[in-house]
């Protein structure tokens, strides 16, 4: 089967471990020549970005490691910036550097609160401000951004701090406003809501609907498929994405009735979700 993603350039940010390492190998797999933008190293220095770099050379794959922080926007202009100079274009871009504190609302401190808001909303914003400008001269991209349950409600565990959640509800304002500005040039901008075992958040949290929660692997399919042209008319949708559990998130001007949840046991493919999602979006 012909390679989803040939041709195509892709930035994940904190593609060195989770999620974003998920997607960055996944959008390998896919054909994809991939950024993968990380600042964290392991105990012994060596840097994680520069890890799946490897590990995606090592399976025949075409990438190269950024080391810029998404915190600042010079740091988003090098990290598109390197996709740009190294492939020529970027048609693709995944939000997935992020940071955490499981605090409660009396412990936090301005350092704390700027620290969450800088890495995941101005990360993003970072980012895509870069992005935005080669995508529209291309009259096309992908933009798959990362937020979260917490932007809308309680979930219970370790504290959620008041901070990330009010960053990954301010992923979902950027979200919708984005996808609607840029839809007349044939940018889609979507967002998921993932719930997986990662080295951010490794303790156990309840899944939605019940079941065990999975590592990142489950969750980059859908990322994947958002950046296919078989995705190309699903814009400024919310996907919650765990183990093999999908769910669309009614949002009433746009879609009219109750979210819509399908759950499969184990892992979704590309080709599956290719075939489930557009019904469910009235897309035929």
């Amino acid at each position: 089967m012909p390679k989803r993603l040939k041709g195509r350039s892709a930035v994940v940010t904190g593609g060195g471990s989770g999620i974003g390492r998920a997607t960055a190998l996944a959008m390998a797999v896919e054909g994809a020549k991939v950024v993968v933008n990380d600042i964290g190293r392991d105990p012994d220095g060596t840097s994680k970005a520069d890890k799946v770099v490897g590990e995606i050379i090592k399976a025949n794959g075409t990438a190269v490691a950024n080391y810029d922080s998404v915190a600042t926007m010079s740091g988003g202009e090098n990290i598109i910036k390197t996709a740009t100079s190294n492939f020529g274009r970027i048609d693709i871009l995944v939000n997935s550097a992020g940071n955490f504190k499981p605090l409660k609302t009396v412990e936090i401190t301005e350092n704390d609160w700027d620290s969450i808001m800088d890495v995941h909303l101005k990360g993003h914003f970072s980012c895509i401000k870069a992005v935005v400008s080669e995508m529209i001269k291309q009259k096309s991209g992908r933009i798959i951004n990362i937020s979260s349950r917490a932007a809308f409600s309680f979930i219970p565990g370790p504290p959620i701090s008041v901070a990330y959640a009010a960053a990954k509800a301010g992923i979902l304002g950027l979200t919708a406003m984005l996808s609607g500005e840029l839809k007349q040039y044939g940018i889609t901008v979507n967002a998921i809501l993932p719930s997986a075992v990662t080295p951010l958040f490794s303790p156990l949290r309840p899944r939605f609907g019940g079941g065990d929660t999975e590592g990142p692997e489950f969750v980059a399919p859908i990322i994947v498929y958002l950046a296919t042209d078989e995705a190309k008319n699903i814009n400024g949708q919310f996907f919650y994405a765990c183990a093999g559990d999908i769910c669309i998130y009614n949002q009433p001007v746009q879609l009219p009735g109750p979210h819509m949840f399908i759950r499969k046991i184990g892992k979704w493919t590309i080709d599956e979700l290719s075939k489930v999602i557009p019904p469910l979006l009235g897309l035929g």
